[in-house]
């Protein structure tokens, strides 16, 4: 007779631990995608409007943004990685949003959380009801957004295919046969959905309600000034003005 698998499980405090301590991983690895989605994506948009697209360079400009999308990949790779299938996902050392996600989902985290929410204002306890129910409306936008993308066939065949890419090209030099590679599109859309589970999870994990959507408008607009001047020979207006 086959021994019955033990289940390995993890008290309500070692859960809401894992959970602070992927926080500032997931975050980081967040900021830098989005950094290098702006930059890409309003690179792409700019070329777009080029009537002619054989510009000197533009084999360079290719290989540039080759790179910018191998970068993407690593990071996003990371931040969609469940980690060795050989351990409990409560064994995995890794920082995921997949793993974040599973233990978001548990009403025991939720109520540890949301109850913890009510202490972010100490020295106003008037806003402890608040900031519990802001808690767990930022966990249930996380978890929808998850939830969307990974919808479907469609959506979690994007993800194994970032998966092989990283294990075949990126994280390795593997001798097998694959046509892993995933598109702009679909780096920009697992982009995304990363920036806004983050952006919910951090708050709820931490209390701190960081836009990011607004800090990918900043980047994007930085980005454009470069792209434009690079490829269209357009200056920047303050420097105009500066003259």
């Amino acid at each position: 007779m086959a021994k019955k698998k033990k289940r390995i499980t993890i008290s309500t405090k070692p859960a809401i631990a894992r959970l602070d301590r992927m926080m500032p991983i997931l975050y980081g690895n967040m900021q830098n995608a989005i950094w290098i989605e702006a930059t890409m994506e309003v690179g792409n948009n700019t070329v777009g409007e080029m009537t002619d697209r054989n510009f000197p360079g533009a084999s360079a400009y290719n290989r540039i943004m080759r790179s910018l999308a191998y970068d993407l990949a690593m990071h996003l790779a990371r931040l969609y990685d469940i980690g060795s299938k050989k351990h409990h996902p409560n064994k995995r050392d890794v920082a995921s949003i997949p793993l974040a996600f599973r233990l978001l989902r548990q009403q025991r985290c939720k109520s540890a959380l949301s109850q913890r929410a009510r202490t972010w204002l100490p020295h106003n306890t008037s806003f402890a009801g608040t900031s519990e129910r802001d808690c767990l409306k930022a966990i249930e936008r996380a978890l929808e957004s998850y939830s969307e993308t990974m919808k479907g066939r469609q959506g979690r065949r994007v993800v194994t295919t970032l998966k092989e890419f990283r294990d075949v090209f990126m994280a390795h030099s593997l001798m097998k046969d694959s046509d892993a590679n995933p598109i702009y599109n679909q780096l920009f859309r697992l982009t995304d959905c990363a920036r806004d589970f983050v952006q919910d999870a951090r708050l709820a994990i931490e209390g701190k309600a960081n836009d990011l959507k607004e800090q990918e408008r900043i980047l994007a607009a930085d980005a454009r000034r470069f792209w434009r001047m690079a490829l269209l020979g357009e200056r920047d207006e303050s420097e105009i003005l500066a003259d």
